[in-house]
């Protein structure tokens, strides 16, 4: 069980992460399991000035609802939500599920709140959006899914959470510098990762756990806790290649574990047909299907194939892969991808998906410049020094 004595420090950590000032409406938004972390924030964010609402319930409430619902209800717009959307000035959400294995049961369910949905989610997440902030947790049940001690889970999202800022903002800066003047950034690792994307001219955006008034000109309004990577929307109709990701989580449920991933993209493109997985390559497959329909039904496009997403992770507390994209993305050494949805940190794409896939911790990393110079700037999963 999470230590309740460091619930101050967290709660602060948060408000630090979307910049909570004085007269800001904060929406906090969590689980019932996590109810007094839940208050701790509101607590925190009252005594800046501002005006928290909490809504929490619980994992049963959830399935009981999903249980209740019918497919037609939930592609109805949550008007409610919608509401609490347009007035909100800043939306934090804690990992809302105690025990997300029962999502597996509702895959048409949960496409169908997924597309009911999105017009809340553009509001939050679309331009000029709000100010965000998604934080992991870590429960028994949530243990067990991932197949780690509970205590290992903590250390990976409440450890991975108290990094200090600065040390996270030192190693942000040294991969945005790396990387500027970037044209395209080669990827490879032992594992059969081997891929080539163009980067030229997109934002670089850094996730060190502070909203600064930077990040809050350019549109960066959101992030995550744990913090620690940098990411950037590449072009989407150039870059090929695969990628090896050991393991991820159904994007669609977040209840499903799916390992031993290789991807295959073309031109920016997902290759449905040739991506593969060693254990439920049926979810993998059906979800990638599943998003594409969404997005052909409301943009005319499969823009769910679509690249969306490089980062790469620098969370020194964050050690290994268990599932759990929120800190499988922030391991040190390790470069993620995503498909989808990129349009909120310098993209062009508008999807219902944006899921991430992490590389193995032994990445090599070389960025060829506008110049046609090139530089390794990571090595079996070491970041090097610049000249």
């Amino acid at each position: 069980m999470i230590d309740e004595s460091i619930f101050p420090r967290l709660a602060n950590c948060v408000l630090d992460s979307i910049g909570v000032k004085d007269g800001d409406a904060v929406f906090i938004s969590g689980g019932s399991h996590e109810q007094r972390f839940l208050e701790e924030i509101g607590i925190a964010v009252a005594r800046r000035g501002g005006q928290p609402f909490i809504s929490a319930v619980s994992n049963d409430y959830q399935k009981r609802l999903l249980e209740a619902c019918t497919v037609e209800q939930l592609k109805r717009m949550p008007k409610i939500m919608m509401g609490i959307a347009q007035a909100m000035d800043a939306y934090v959400i804690v990992e809302p599920y105690s025990d997300p294995t029962f999502k597996a049961r509702f895959r048409e369910k949960l496409q169908a709140r997924s597309e009911g949905n999105f017009p809340v989610m553009q509001v939050i997440y679309g331009k000029p959006g709000k100010r965000w902030l998604y934080m992991g947790w870590a429960t028994e049940e949530m243990a067990r899914m991932y197949g780690v001690p509970l205590d290992v889970l903590e250390r990976l999202v409440i450890g991975g959470c108290s990094v200090e800022p600065g040390l996270l903002k030192e190693r942000c800066e040294h991969i945005m510098s790396a990387l500027k003047g970037a044209r395209y950034v080669h990827v490879t690792d032992p594992h059969g990762t081997d891929f080539r994307l163009n980067i030229e001219g997109r934002r670089l955006n850094p996730d060190d756990g502070v909203l600064s008034p930077e990040k809050v000109a350019v549109g960066d309004l959101g992030g995550n806790l744990p913090a620690g990577e940098v990411f950037v929307a590449p072009v989407e109709t150039y870059g090929s290649g695969t990628i090896y990701c050991p393991l991820t989580i159904d994007d669609l449920t977040r209840g499903t574990i799916i390992k031993g991933v290789r991807l295959v993209f073309k031109d920016g493109t997902l290759m449905p047909d040739e991506c593969t997985a060693e254990v439920n390559q049926e979810v993998l497959r059906d979800t990638i299907q599943k998003m594409v329909k969404l997005d052909v039904d409301k943009y005319g496009a499969p823009n769910a194939l679509k690249v969306a997403e490089l980062g790469i992770g620098l969370n020194p507390v964050i050690d290994r892969a268990i599932g759990y994209i929120l800190t499988d993305e922030k391991i040190g050494g390790s470069v993620h991808v995503a498909f989808g949805r990129s349009d909120m940190y310098g993209g062009n794409v508008q999807s219902n998906m944006h899921w991430d896939f992490v590389t193995a911790p032994d990445v090599t990393i070389e960025v060829e410049y506008g110049d046609g110079s090139r530089r390794l700037i990571m090595k079996d999963g070491r970041l090097l020094q610049l000249a």
